[in-house]
């Protein structure tokens, strides 16, 4: 308090003067002295004064900023200081003492440092520079303003408090509204992208500090150092404020979803099963078009079956086991499409082998096939070459089988013992007889030719008996009478060689069934298969596909029976890539994979244990909990009480029937056009809902950085 006098009253005066401006002061003034009849009194130093006046009973002037057009303007102010960054005073101190101009320099000031030096140019055109701007007042009047600029905003903060701090709020409001928008937010923009709420608290206070150290250092004073320590320390604060905010703002959202979500649920179920949708789609990382697409490949595989919780994944699987185990009326719906399509697998997987190895008959039928084929061919060929076939030379033939029957050929010349043929000289001495009777020998072709598949025939029985040493002294014998042939008949070589063709072809059919046993190991039956001709490595596809349909065709009906886990062994998947007809291998690979995935989603929806759908099951029918009831008639009124509150909170959540009736139709969803834009709807929502959290952190982010940043460094 200061005691002035004013034309010889002595007049109490408060601190509030200081804070007025000149012209303030001087208004406020000349009204008191108006009132006491005298002209303004001065303080000693010359100032004028605006007292309260205790000892005269006169009341403290009105201040001209207590009206509509000061309380707007304060308000203002705080919106300005806040989106300024609490540099709003210096700013307004800039334009109003001249936003461009600065303070004259002296003279000295262009002849030293580099300006130094009698003829040096870097003065003069200083000086041409500087001179539109400078002014010899600048820094006076800059700091007058300055003064000027922080008593009005005292001024506001004393009698005007709620208007310039309501300006500071909606000066926050609209920086992290703005922030978020233009996506500068860094928070925002983490939560947009699905950040995790851990990841974004610390984007969070990364943020917050750097608002908040902003903050304080704007509003610091008193030089470069104290606006550090202002900055440093609201800048603290804003890294605790900013790390919590997320947190928040999640807890906040699921406070109130969870209080309107009872009854907003039941009067309009749409929004909540699409947000359910949307988080199942989220969690699969894929978008509404790829779930789309993926249904439409599977229908042009001939799996129309294919649903939107197959192509979601295990999202989609484990929320339609709780719309498979919950009382609501697509429950039923939704089983008798898992089992209706599951009893299908068998079939479509017959199918899926058939077309991926182009074997639409078995391996019998194949063989039987070829045979016709081969037979038909070679009785045209061979008949061209006996027409055709002159005198044949069975000598070489004759000479082949001597090499081991002369022993007993000379026993029967000069027997010394009684010693007979065995086996194989049985064999070899029948075809030297129906070549030669000792003294002449054959020399028709035809007559050496029905020999040629006598011996053929001996060979089959050679070998399917095991008689291998038997077989190769014979195949011996063969091969000298083709040649024999052949010398005799030019055309008999190409009807032979097609002949051994087609029978290559023919075995490659047992090869293929051979191959796919679990016994034979896929490198070998690769190498083997890609050793072959084209016409083998189809015979042999229509062999390996006959076992494999047939194992099956044989698999137990069950709707717990998933046939296509015998096919994804890693011996299949290398062998199926490798001798699938051409072009097939992707095709076949993805049937398979979505009949695994089908039935893992009727497993995982209505396999393992009854027990929740038991409970279900009393549960619709009862419309109360059997383990609440079943608590509180055994006394355990604790466990009933707590159960009950698990119910509640369950309703809480906005998951009533009817949510949950639209959410498992939704999963359901076989056509690909209906599932897009019934995802697209959800899945929009959900960007909506997110990018309204990212704003709505953003500017609460803003608000505890900055708000708390300034009483951390006032003015």
């Amino acid at each position: 308090m200061t005691v002035l006098n004013i034309a010889g009253h002595r007049v109490t005066v408060d601190d509030s003067f200081q804070q007025l401006s000149p012209d303030q002061q001087n208004a406020t003034v000349a009204e008191i002295a108006k009132t006491l009849g005298s002209q303004p009194a001065t303080q000693p130093d010359g100032s004028a004064v605006v007292p309260r006046t205790p000892d005269t009973g006169i009341g403290q002037p009105a201040d001209p900023r207590d009206s509509i057009a000061g309380r707007v303007d304060a308000f203002g102010r705080g919106v300005a200081d806040t989106l300024s960054f609490g540099l709003a005073d210096e700013i307004a101190a800039q334009a109003k003492s001249g936003p461009l101009s600065v303070q004259r320099p002296p003279d000295e000031y262009y002849n030293s440092g580099i300006y130094a030096g009698e003829y040096n140019p870097l003065g003069a055109v200083a000086r041409f520079i500087n001179a539109p701007f400078a002014s010899d007042s600048k820094d006076a009047d800059y700091n007058r303003v300055l003064a000027e600029e922080r008593a009005t905003n005292a001024s506001d903060e004393q009698n005007r408090g709620g208007y310039r701090l309501a300006g500071q709020l909606t000066g926050g409001v609209a920086g992290g509204a703005g922030l978020a928008k233009s996506g500068l937010s860094a928070t925002a923009n983490a939560i947009n992208r699905g950040a995790s709420l851990a990841r974004t608290a610390t984007i969070g206070a990364g943020e917050g500090a750097a608002l908040g150290g902003a903050q304080g250092f704007g509003s610091g004073q008193d030089g470069f150092l104290n606006r550090l320590q202002s900055g440093a320390a609201a800048g603290a604060v804003g890294l605790a404020a900013g790390g919590a905010t997320p947190y928040v703002a999640a807890g906040a959202g699921s406070f109130l979803r969870s209080l309107f979500a009872p009854v907003t649920s039941r009067l309009n179920p749409t929004p909540a099963a699409n947000r359910a949708l949307a988080v199942a789609l989220q969690r699969s990382g894929k978008t509404p078009d790829q779930i789309a697409n993926i249904i439409q490949s599977a229908i042009d595989d001939g799996q129309q079956g294919y649903a939107v919780a197959d192509a979601i994944g295990n999202a989609g699987q484990r929320m339609l086991s709780s719309v498979a185990r919950t009382p609501n009326d697509a429950r039923q719906e939704v089983v008798n499409q898992l089992l209706t399509r599951q009893a299908g697998q068998g079939e479509r997987l017959s199918n899926a082998l058939a077309e991926g190895f182009a074997a639409p008959d078995t391996a019998a039928q194949r063989a039987a096939t070829l045979t016709a084929a081969r037979d038909a061919e070679a009785n045209q060929l061979y008949g061209a070459a006996r027409r055709d076939a002159g005198a044949v030379n069975v000598s070489p033939v004759l000479d082949t089988i001597d090499q081991t029957l002369s022993p007993g050929v000379n026993q029967v010349a000069n027997p010394r013992d009684n010693i007979g043929y065995d086996t194989i000289e049985g064999a070899l001495a029948r075809v030297r007889n129906m070549l030669s009777d000792g003294n002449s020998q054959v020399t028709d072709f035809n007559t050496l030719f029905r020999a040629k598949m006598d011996v053929d025939d001996m060979i089959q029985r050679a070998t399917n008996q095991g008689a291998n040493w038997r077989a190769n002294a014979l195949g011996q014998v063969q091969r000298q009478i083709n040649n024999a042939l052949a010398e005799a008949s030019p055309s008999y070589r190409q009807a032979a060689a097609n002949y051994a063709e087609r029978s290559g072809v023919i075995d490659a059919v047992d090869a293929g069934t051979a191959a796919a046993s679990g016994r034979t190991r896929a490198a070998d039956n690769i190498a083997g298969f890609n050793a072959m001709t084209p016409d083998q490595q189809q015979a042999f596809r229509a062999g390996y596909a006959d076992p494999l349909i047939t194992r099956v065709e044989a698999a137990a009906s069950s709707p717990t029976t998933n046939k296509a886990r015998m096919l994804m062994t890693p011996k299949y998947e290398d062998e199926f890539q490798a001798i699938a007809a051409p072009g097939m291998a992707q095709q076949l690979g993805n049937r398979i994979g979505r009949e695994q995935r089908m039935f893992e989603t009727m497993n995982q929806a209505i396999g393992g244990s009854r027990t929740a759908d038991n409970l279900a099951d009393m549960s619709d029918i009862a419309n109360f909990d059997p383990a609440v009831l079943t608590n509180l008639f055994s006394g355990n009124l604790k466990t009933a009480a707590i159960q009950a509150a698990v119910r509640v909170l369950n309703e809480g959540k906005g998951m009533p029937p009817r949510v949950i009736e639209r959410i498992g139709r939704g999963l359901m969803e076989t056509d690909p056009q209906a599932a897009r834009n019934l995802l697209t709807v959800a899945s929009s929502k959900m960007t909506s809902d997110t990018a309204k959290r990212g704003l709505a952190t953003a500017i609460l982010n803003n608000l505890v950085s900055t708000v708390p940043g300034r009483i951390a460094a006032p003015n």
